[in-house]
């Protein structure tokens, strides 16, 4: 029994070696030291001194130096001598008199008159610790109780957060949030037009300039660019008139491509607005294409013309005798001007452009009242 108990001993003051500690060191000193050893030793410490072997003896030393200490408190609690408990644990003081008005000694009359007064001196310290009791809770609830209590409890990062949050806190505890307009009621939002993505202090502040009349410049460059693509479409189908019908021919073909081309700075220049307006704008789908004239020069030309006027003149100074043998390719020709057809030669051949005809000379023909109705001004040989 000796031999175990020196042997248990023993392995106490290697423990205590372990920990590095004195065998008469308080529990706290006992249990810091093991908490620092295990900051060094543990393996997933990531310190050159981690070792899992080292961290597991240090371990077991201490659980073995507390499961000593914890047996010999047992064994000390048991040597104590014990206490004798009596049965009766609470006897009733033996101090009342009277029945009625058990205060002092007398008449019952007089008991009664010193009744009421004790009763009403009660109400009045009752009173004044309610008052007393208020008047502290306000002043927990004051700047400087509040720092007292939650000195320790900082759960913001910023003091300013802090600072904020306690005057906030003061003045709805004296009642300056009580008398706000609006308290109670929902915030007016229109939640179809926020964007979810936004932070609510942002939406606030882009709101707040709204109302003011501001709006932000990829609003305004987005005005813009539409206004400009709407202008330039106007200005195509403006100039649409200029030309003939579909198919065009060779004159008007050359006019339509020289009148495109002039429209090459605008549309370099749209474009670079809304390059600047991607860059700007905060949502991807609200992000704009460039705009490419030769579609729009195609889709003003697939419109007619509101009013087209061809006026052709014939000046020829060699007539044909014979008009009734052409006669119908003199109308052949005049009447393929107006259906945007291959005009047709006085010979009754199709050509190119009428200035490919070859001119034949006509009669004398002193007034040209037999071509009243149609656009063109047919003169004699003889002018």
């Amino acid at each position: 029994m000796q031999i175990k108990r020196f042997k248990h001993q023993h392995n106490i003051k290697k423990c205590y070696q372990t920990l590095e500690v004195a065998e008469d060191c308080e529990d706290e000193t006992l249990k810091l030291a093991f908490i620092s050893q295990a900051k060094r030793f543990h393996p997933d410490s990531g310190t050159s001194e981690a070792d899992a072997t080292k961290f597991s003896e240090i371990e077991a030393a201490y659980r073995e130096i507390r499961k000593s200490r914890v047996k010999e408190t047992e064994e000390n609690s048991t040597n104590l001598p014990e206490v004798e408990e009596f049965d009766i644990k609470h006897t009733a003081p033996q101090h009342r008199h009277y029945l009625m008005y058990n205060v002092g000694i007398g008449t019952p009359s007089k008991r009664q008159k010193l009744y009421t007064i004790e009763k009403a001196q009660k109400a009045v310290d009752n009173v004044l610790e309610h008052r007393l009791k208020k008047l502290q809770a306000e002043e927990r609830n004051t700047l400087v109780g509040m720092d007292k209590q939650r000195a320790k409890d900082i759960k913001t990062r910023f003091g300013m957060d802090r600072l904020v949050e306690d005057l906030i806190q003061e003045a709805m505890n004296k009642g300056e949030f009580k008398d706000l307009p609006g308290t109670g009621k929902p915030l007016k939002e229109n939640t179809n037009t926020r964007n979810p993505y936004v932070d609510f202090v942002t939406y606030k502040l882009n709101e707040v300039l709204i109302e003011n009349g501001f709006s932000p410049e990829w609003i305004q460059l987005s005005k813009e660019i539409r206004e400009d693509i709407q202008n330039l479409r106007k200005r195509l189908i403006s100039a649409r008139n200029n030309v003939g019908h579909l198919p065009l021919n060779f004159a008007d073909e050359s006019a339509w491509k020289k009148i495109v081309d002039n429209f090459k700075s605008e549309t370099k220049r749209i474009n670079s607005k809304i390059d600047k307006y991607n860059l700007l704008v905060p949502i991807l789908q609200k992000q704009m294409f460039h705009i490419k004239l030769e579609e729009l020069a195609k889709e003003a030309l697939s419109t007619p013309p509101q009013k087209t006027q061809t006026t052709t003149k014939y000046n020829s100074k060699n007539v044909n005798p014979d008009v009734s043998t052409e006669k119908d390719g003199l109308f052949g020709a005049i009447f393929s001007i107006f259906n945007n057809k291959a005009p047709i030669c006085w010979d009754g051949s199709r050509v190119a452009s009428i200035s490919d005809c070859k001119l034949v000379p006509l009669p004398d023909i002193k007034t040209p009242t037999f071509f009243k109705g149609l656009n063109c001004e047919i003169t004699s040989g003889e002018t």
